[in-house]
């Protein structure tokens, strides 16, 4: 006969935290109520949460998210964590058996934060076979269409999300897998503004902007120059996904464990044009004076390939290691553009009436990069200390093309103005100026000879160590005392500006200053020190007196290092006129 005997560990009264943390179970996370299986959805029970992955009030891009303790961020910056770009999930929360939420640890293991260490441990399987398949749905049937006296038409929504997960033995207590699989679609109304079909007041949902003016308008592209506009209405917003993650475990022997995981994520969504006037005149949708059409939106991509392995090792009775190596791909471009045709802001009473050719920024909007991680501790042992030694490293690369405006942007007083100029167009291709006089022509070409676009290489390499001493001068009291340095080395892939170089400014003192547009930050040490305790008064009470002070550092939102190498006037060039007849219009958007 056979006793077994099963405990858990409770995670507020353990004796080896010392800063402010919180640990979500499988339980939890299958218990919470939830709609997005996004990370955030359990993460809100960390009581410093301000919501959107934010904690303690801190930028959520300067968090550390990892996965199984592999590095999985949002690197560049353009968003707080993977899945951000597209609002879905890059790993499913059916995936994660624990989620751990690090304010403040004064373990100097943990690094490359200021916000929070947030950290997902997978599942893993064991020598029993389990399985699950779900399906769920959400549609427009749940939606009020009342808000108070006034009709809301919501439109036609649907969402779903099927898939499942598995595990279990392929060697009996030596090697074990688990699988996820999920494939969601959400498709809900582009747009709820509608068209006005004449006579109608403007307000609500309705606009002002006629449906034969915009009727004609789509038939006159078509027809003279094969252009198709898409719908100005009724037309749906679609945010397709597919995840999966494999993960094995395999017990090479007493010694010896070693974990693969790989995780897949491909993604896209729909989102509306810009409404910025930086390109154009903005304002262009979502009010009751604009309407754009279709194609004159944009999608983004989010698409992830990440793979990690650990090996835990015990190298002797009092000696253990563990090496983690990771690599990931993610990229975050804008989805290719159909056909490409210039932008075209039509005014009204000097505020847009309607938008059509391709979105002012998604032309050649390319984002992809990529990092290596390496980390590998080495623990020993002894009667009274646990002394810890470490290293990290982490290759960045990226390569960001923003070239906002390079299809051309023509800007036109009204309709009329426009049929004018694309009639004088269709009499006379060769013409040098327009018959009417255009509010705004703007267009940015590429300034750097053999240069296809106008790509911001950055390259860092990221190094840390650590060494810390967990003290135990009693059975009732532990003391951390550790130290961490990390430093950022940042490649040389800016570009010169000899005009810019040239010039001579003022510091703080008054002095004569010259800055160089390719200089990109010095290496510098950033120092962590940290010091911890925790101290059981009262352990039968379950009363503990635990704290500690230390430093925290992280790596920037790369997008600002990245802005400084194509925000410094030599990859493009640009050019704006008002009120001018020396830019015609013409179909081909390179012709400027």
């Amino acid at each position: 006969e056979s006793v077994t005997v099963s405990g858990t560990a409770d995670p507020v009264f353990s004796s080896t935290r010392t800063g402010a943390a919180t640990q979500i179970t499988r339980q939890e996370i299958a218990s919470l109520p939830q709609l997005s299986n996004r990370l955030e959805s359990v993460t809100r029970l960390t009581p410093q949460s301000g919501g959107g992955m934010s904690f303690g009030g801190v930028d959520n891009r300067l968090n550390n998210i990892t996965i199984d303790g592999s590095a999985f961020n949002n690197s560049f910056g353009l968003a707080g964590q993977p899945g951000d770009r597209t609002g879905v999930a890059p790993i499913s929360l059916n995936a994660i058996e624990q989620v751990q939420v690090n304010i403040a640890p004064y373990d100097v293991r943990q690094g490359n934060f200021i916000g929070a260490g947030v950290n997902s441990v997978t599942r893993s399987g064991t020598n029993q076979f389990r399985g699950m398949l779900f399906h769920q749905m959400r549609n427009d049937s749940l939606v009020g269409t009342d808000a108070g006296p006034n009709p809301y038409n919501p439109g036609e929504f649907t969402f779903r999300n099927t898939g499942g997960w598995v595990s279990g033995p392929i060697v009996e207590n030596k090697l074990f897998f688990f699988g996820n699989y999920e494939n969601e679609l959400d498709s809900r109304p582009g747009t709820t503004f509608r068209a006005n079909r004449g006579g109608e007041p403007a307000g609500g949902q309705v606009t002002r902007v006629l449906a034969s003016d915009l009727d004609a308008l789509s038939s006159f592209l078509s027809t003279n120059f094969n252009y198709q506009t898409g719908a100005y209405e009724g037309y749906p917003g679609e945010t397709p996904a597919m995840r999966f993650l494999i993960k094995s475990d395999y017990n090479l022997n007493n010694s010896n464990k070693f974990t693969f995981r790989y995780n897949h994520l491909n993604s896209d969504t729909d989102v509306l044009a810009s409404n910025s006037s930086s390109l154009g005149f903005g304002s262009r949708r979502s009010n009751t004076t604009g309407l754009n059409f279709e194609n004159s939106n944009y999608t983004i991509l989010e698409n992830i390939r990440s793979g990690a392995g650990e090996w835990n090792s015990i190298w002797s009775d009092t000696i253990a290691n563990n090496l983690l190596v990771a690599y990931s791909y993610h990229d975050e471009s804008r989805g290719a553009l159909e056909t490409l045709f210039p932008m075209v802001d039509i005014l009204e009473g000097n505020t847009v009436y309607t938008t059509f050719g391709s979105e002012p920024f998604t032309p050649n909007n390319e984002l992809r990069y990529k990092s290596l991680f390496i980390k590998n501790d080495v623990t020993k042992f002894a009667d009274k200390h646990s002394f810890v030694g470490g290293v990290s490293f982490q290759r960045y690369e990226s390569e960001n093309v923003f070239f906002p405006g390079s299809q051309s942007a023509y800007v036109y007083r009204s309709l009329a103005d426009f049929y004018a100029d694309a009639n004088g167009y269709l009499a006379n291709p060769n013409r040098t100026t327009s018959p009417v006089s255009l509010r705004r022509f703007q267009v940015r070409w590429a300034n750097i000879p053999g240069m296809e676009k106008p790509v911001q290489p950055l390259e860092v390499n990221y190094f840390g160590a650590y060494a810390q001493d967990d003290w135990r001068p009693r059975s009732d009291l532990s003391i951390t005392l550790g130290v961490r340095l990390d430093v950022p080395v940042f490649a040389e892939t800016g570009f010169a500006n000899p005009i810019a170089n040239a010039l001579t400014f003022r510091d703080e003192d008054g002095n004569a200053v010259q800055y160089q547009t390719e200089k990109l930050p010095d290496p510098a040490i950033l120092w962590s020190p940290r010091v911890g305790f925790n101290w059981a008064l009262n352990p039968e009470r379950g009363t503990q007196l635990r704290g500690g002070t230390g430093i925290f550092t992280g790596p920037p939102a790369y997008v600002w290092i990245s802005n400084q190498i194509g925000e410094n006037g030599m990859l493009t060039g640009f050019e704006q006129l008002d009120n001018t007849s020396a830019r015609p219009f013409n179909p081909n958007p390179h012709y400027y």
